[in-house]
């Protein structure tokens, strides 16, 4: 059953209820019909963490980044429709109890077809605003912990072996087939000599293969089994200094020996607050006293709230200081297929 269209002081509790950006993924382009666009973008931008911006033909688009909500204003507009987003089961879950505290009218959770769960609310507009989640009713009981034990999620909350078999390579937002000129310069000057290094979420493998050319002897790890195989596949018979293994860093990497070097470009900063305590203390857990963390992660100079987490220099100070000293802090970009870069911040700290 449709909930019923708000009045305007369920319209200002709707509001009120996602002043924390939700993200929002795997949603078509669609004309949304809007009777005061200023109200719907704040609605999609500001509540909802979309970034927006105004096209040359007088509308105005929302975006979770691919595809789109264009707003046309239409005041006499009776015309209302459905928007479904997706997203992976624990942000669901976040969604449904940030809605519920606020009061909003909520309708759901729902089981679609024993797969799916279904949250749904209205917009400003009455349009049907829809969050959708991958999972049976059982999944709802779970706790957060126990929905991200695996973490084994891609950027649309699919499985990462679909995402791994579905998406090229090539066309990931993180590739890139060269090290980034920060680490090269990072590793000039403070890993000068060859040591064995641990890479963590090690991707599609190429900064592993570029540092085993380089004289490290490399263990590059990622969650994804996926991910691994193919990496192994591309690079793994190239140099006998280079090894691929699955491996989740929230979890104890102890058995793998110590290291002289760890380097993360763009793990860390996908993981939840809850995480982080626990992913620091095994990465300090394997590496040597003296040791060198080199981590690149985004900044809080990127705009909108879609993708990973983003950091400042003091957070990061403040997460990493019980076990490692910053030696050198710089603002960067994550160079990749994208038209435009997004903002970065580049460490490299020390092993107390």
């Amino acid at each position: 059953m449709n909930p019923e269209p708000m009045n305007p002081t369920k319209d200002d509790m709707t509001h009120q209820a996602l002043g924390a950006p939700l993200v929002l993924r795997e949603m078509c382009c669609v004309y949304v019909p809007v009777r005061n666009r200023a109200k719907s973008l704040e609605f999609y931008q500001d509540k909802l963490g979309m970034t927006a911006k105004a096209l040359p033909d007088g509308t105005c688009e929302v975006s979770t980044g691919r595809t789109a909500l264009r707003l046309i204003e239409c005041p006499r507009a009776k015309e209302r429709i459905t928007l479904a987003f997706w997203l992976p089961i624990w942000e669901f879950l976040q969604a449904r109890d940030t809605l519920r505290a606020a009061g909003l009218h909520v309708e759901g959770p729902s089981d679609r077809h024993g797969v799916e769960q279904v949250l749904t609310f209205m917009d400003p507009d009455g349009h049907r605003v829809e969050l959708v989640a991958r999972g049976g009713s059982s999944d709802l009981m779970k706790s957060r912990l126990e929905l991200l034990d695996g973490r084994g999620r891609g950027p649309g909350g699919q499985s990462w072996k679909i995402f791994y078999e579905a998406v090229p390579v090539e066309d990931m937002p993180w590739y890139t087939d060269c090290l980034d000129e920060d680490l090269i310069e990072a590793l000039a000057e403070y890993a000068p000599l060859p040591g064995r290094l641990l890479e963590l979420g090690a991707g599609p493998g190429t900064a592993a293969a570029r540092l085993a050319a380089l004289g490290y002897r490399v263990l590059a790890v990622d969650i994804a089994p996926a991910a691994v195989e193919q990496a192994h596949v591309r690079f793994g018979i190239l140099n006998t200094r280079l090894t691929f293994q699955v491996a989740d860093v929230c979890r104890s990497m102890s058995h793998m020996g110590s290291f002289d070097y760890a380097f993360d470009r763009g793990c860390f900063h996908s993981l939840s607050p809850e995480d982080r305590a626990r992913c620091v203390h095994n990465i300090a857990d394997v590496l040597r006293p003296g040791g060198r963390f080199f981590l690149k992660v985004f900044s809080r100079d990127e705009p909108g709230e879609r993708g990973p987490y983003r950091f400042s220099q003091k957070e990061l100070i403040e997460i990493f200081q019980g076990h490692f000293d910053v030696l050198f802090v710089t603002k960067t970009t994550f160079e990749g297929p994208a038209a435009r870069s997004p903002k970065g911040l580049f460490l490299v700290m020390e092993m107390r």
